[in-house]
This record gives structure tokens, C-alpha cells and sequence, in this order.
């Protein structure tokens, strides 16, 4: 096999950048040219690179370009949402070749496993009829992914709380688990954010209100994987005196049932429930009644990233889904909210893989987590 590091920085550098010269390969990873030819040449051998056309000629002969072969090693994406789970193939490039969609059962105990477990069948035999082969499954979960094995979090009316192997089951593909913000947070260190930043922080807002947090260019994970839960901040001033719910009591303000009852009480009925940003973009829109609806969960949003920044001094904090959906109205409304209230206010912005961003890195994650034919090293 190739030797390790050097192949390593090869392919990620094609996998970050898209194809490359041989002569840039050598620019971005400070290798010989020399030696960029003897790592390709094994890269191509074994099926992981192919060339990708030339570039546009100024004058001379034009360069030949390299590229991954997006279905050299393909992971399978499942996240599992509030009310169903979506699923997709991606390619050894961090692109999409084919998504699903599935919703949940009758609610249920087991509804969310067999769910999951179908899907996971479903990418597999999909890749089968494909003629390609699935080499790790990564799903992400809306709640705590414990070192012992045990999910705690999910919605109960589809969830029990379960080991990993109960929920995930018996498959002949390899399968990792990982918590949605934190799937985010690994996906926009390796090819998003952490390019420039090895600080920040990664928000997803579904049932609940997470944080994935990045320090140092590493996940903090916590004394027990339960890292930024956010949605648990204690933000009322009978906080401390009211009996417990058994959900975090800032998450609970803003997740998508709480934000369509609140726009209920205003003479707002909506056909979904609404999220965050949608009740934020009906008063921008000019429906007045959601006007007070939006300013609470401003109000709440910004306390939790009030907290955040203040205890973890990020770069940059980036607004995954159940947030980016009208980007431009929340970041504005939030730092309105902080600025002048905290000692610093990052760059706050929309994840930079876009709006499968959780999917992407939990795929990234797995196929990180999974040893392979080819190594995949850190962010050129």
C-alpha cells in the first residue's frame, strides 16, 4: 500500500480542493514533485484517483488534472430528524450521489430502530444494485451518543433509550453513531470552517438546541459526550423553583412545537410546525402578529450564544440546520442582540456545507472513524 501520510495529503488536498495539477499537489502539500508522481501513480493504480481533464491552456502544453473517484469509498449518511430520517450515499469527493427520505412508523418505542434500520438496509442495497461498495454507515442522532454505548435524547414517541447495537442493529457494513451538532461541527472542521478557524462553534436546532464545539483544531466531547447541550441553559428567573419538565428548558422556548404554539396564541395556524427562522421570516415578511413570537426566540437564541462565547471565546459561530433557513434575518437579529452586551461577538454564519451539512459530516465522521484502503489525513 501507498505509504500513509504522503498519499494522506494527496487526497486530501484533492478531496478539499477538487482536481488538481501535479504541480499544485506540490504547492499545497510541500512534497516533491517526485514524489507526487510516485503517490499518484499508486493513488491510480488502486482505483482512488483518475485524471479529470487538463487546465485551460495560456500558452504551453496545458497541465493534466487529478481528481478522487467519487465512488472509490462510499459512505452512507443517515440522520434521524424529529419526525423521520433522511438517508444518503456520498462519494469519496463529500458529494451527494443519491438521498432518501423516510418517515417514521405509528409512534411507538420502536418506530425510530425499524425506521433506521431499513434505511441503513436501503443505502446498502442500493450501493449493491449500484455495483459499489458501502464501506461505513454514519448516522447522526439528536441526542447524547454516550462512550458506553447508550443514546439518551430522542423523541420517546418514536425512541427508546437504547444501546447503540439495539438501535442500529445487525448489518454487515460498519456503523457509527454520532450526535447531530457534533456531525456538524467535524464536518465543517475537516472541510468547512476549520480551514481557517480551529475555534468555533456549530449549532443545530431540531427537538432540541445543540452545540458541537471545536477547540484547538479538536471536538470537546465532555467528561460524558454530553458537550454542548446548550438547549439545557436555566434562562428564567423561577428557573431553579419550577418542577422539572425533562427537557432543556431554552430548547423547549424555541424547538418547532413550542414555536408553533406560541404563534397559535397569536391567531398564526400553520400547516407544519414552524421552525426558528420561518416564524423570524413571517414578521420580516410584515405579519405583525408574529412580531412578538420572532423577538422571543431572537431573545432566547441569543442568550444561549451569549453563553456559549462567553465561556468558550470562538472565531466564529456557525448556524447549522433549524437556523439557516433565513440566514440573513437571524444573524442580524442575533448580533443586534449581543453586541455591546458581551465582551467579543464573532463571525456568525451559515455552515459551509450547506444545508446538508449535519448529513455530509456525519459521513466525513464515519468515514474518518472507519480504518480504509486509503487514508484520509486533517484539512490541507
Amino acid at each position: 500500500m501507498i505509504a500513509a501520510s504522503n498519499q494522506g495529503a494527496l487526497v486530501e488536498a484533492l478531496r478539499q480542493r477538487g482536481a488538481l495539477s501535479k504541480m499544485q499537489l506540490s504547492e499545497l502539500t510541500g512534497l516533491s514533485a517526485a514524489t507526487v508522481n510516485r503517490v499518484l501513480k499508486g493513488l491510480i493504480e488502486h482505483g482512488f484517483v483518475a485524471q479529470a481533464g487538463t487546465e485551460e491552456s495560456t500558452g504551453g502544453r496545458p497541465a493534466v488534472l487529478f481528481d478522487v473517484v467519487p465512488t472509490a469509498l462510499v459512505s452512507g449518511a443517515v440522520q434521524v430528524r424529529r419526525e423521520g430520517i433522511t438517508g444518503a450515499l456520498v462519494g469519496f469527493n463529500g458529494e451527494i450521489i443519491e438521498r432518501f427520505e423516510q418517515e417514521f412508523d405509528a409512534p411507538g418505542p420502536d418506530g425510530g430502530p425499524r425506521a433506521l434500520h431499513r434505511m441503513i438496509a436501503r443505502l446498502a442495497e442500493r450501493c449493491t444494485a449500484l455495483d459499489i461498495p458501502l464501506h461505513v454507515v454514519g448516522v447522526s442522532v439528536g441526542g447524547i451518543a454516550s462512550p458506553n454505548g447508550t443514546v439518551t435524547g430522542l423523541n420517546p414517541r418514536y425512541w427508546p433509550e437504547a444501546t447503540l447495537t439495539e438501535l442500529v442493529g445487525e448489518h454487515e457494513v460498519r456503523v457509527v453513531v454520532e450526535n447531530d451538532a457534533n456531525a456538524l461541527a467535524l464536518g465543517e472542521l475537516y472541510r468547512g470552517v476549520g480551514r481557517f478557524s480551529r475555534q468555533f462553534v456549530a449549532l443545530v436546532l431540531d427537538r432540541g438546541l445543540g452545540s458541537g464545539i471545536v477547540a484547538n483544531g479538536e471536538l470537546v466531547r465532555g467528561a460524558r459526550f454530553a458537550a454542548g447541550e446548550v438547549g439545557y441553559l436555566l434562562i428564567d428567573s423561577d428557573s431553579l423553583t419550577t418542577p422539572p419538565q425533562g427537557r432543556g428548558e431554552l430548547e423547549s422556548k424555541i424547538d418547532p412545537v413550542a414555536v408553533t404554539g406560541a404563534a397559535h396564541d397569536v391567531g398564526i395556524d400553520a400547516a407544519h410546525p414552524l421552525t426558528a427562522a420561518e416564524i423570524v421570516a413571517r414578521e420580516s415578511a410584515g405579519d405583525q402578529r408574529a412580531a412578538p413570537v420572532a423577538s422571543m426566540v431572537l431573545d432566547m437564541l441569543a442568550r444561549g450564544v451569549a453563553a456559549l462565547v462567553s465561556i468558550l471565546d470562538p472565531d466564529v459561530v456557525v448556524l447549522g440546520e433549524g437556523l439557516d433557513e433565513r440566514a440573513d434575518l437571524v444573524i442580524p437579529g442575533l448580533r443586534k442582540r449581543l453586541e455591546g452586551r458581551i465582551q467579543f461577538v464573532p463571525e456568525i454564519r451559515t455552515a459551509s456545507l450547506g444545508a446538508d451539512a449535519v448529513l455530509l459530516g456525519v459521513a466525513e465522521t464515519a468515514l474518518r472513524a472507519v480504518p480504509g484502503p486509503v487514508r484520509i489525513s486533517r484539512s490541507v
